[in-house]
């Protein structure tokens, strides 16, 4: 990917670096790991209608506040960064919608403009595949209300 031409090398250490795997550890292919952290920090909190909520990071406890039928806008994906996203249970149902017409696309090769999470409190996360695509991973049965498992919808 073009992206990985871009990559700054000023981390220097023995605390934090990268590991090539051979062919035998990878499967047949070297590929390389960042390694040495034992997890990663991420944003995470609870956020409002009023702002969109950004393209990284964890997203809790939509709608606790925001009354049943809490819209939330999404920024646009970063390809290859994460989104996860919980509603709440005391509130909902509340919908993702993508701020420019972006898609979302389940594992079940549905595509979607807007999300539907229920008042069971789904929680769900998402991948940046380009700038203008998400793929929705770990969908739970609060994010589902019809047998596919995915209840998304092209308008609220």
């Amino acid at each position: 990917m073009a992206w990985q031409n871009k990559i700054l090398t000023s981390i220097f250490g023995r605390r934090l670096g990268l590991q090539r795997m051979t062919t035998a550890e990878s499967g047949g292919s070297k590929n390389e790991f960042l390694v040495g952290p034992d997890d990663f920090r991420v944003n995470c909190g609870t956020e409002s209608t009023a702002t969109n909520l950004k393209p990284f990071g964890v997203s809790v406890n939509l709608g606790t506040s925001a009354g049943s039928s809490a819209v939330y806008t999404l920024e646009p994906p970063i390809p290859g960064v994460r989104k996860v996203i919980s509603g709440s249970t005391a509130n909902g149902p509340v919908y993702i919608k993508t701020a420019g017409g972006e898609t979302i696309v389940s594992t079940l090769g549905s595509t979607h403009t807007t999300v539907k999470i229920s008042t069971l409190g789904g929680a769900f996360e998402l991948v940046g595949m380009t700038t203008a695509q998400w793929l929705a991973l770990g969908l739970t049965s609060g994010t589902s209300s019809n047998a596919s498992g995915f209840a998304a919808t092209t308008s609220t």
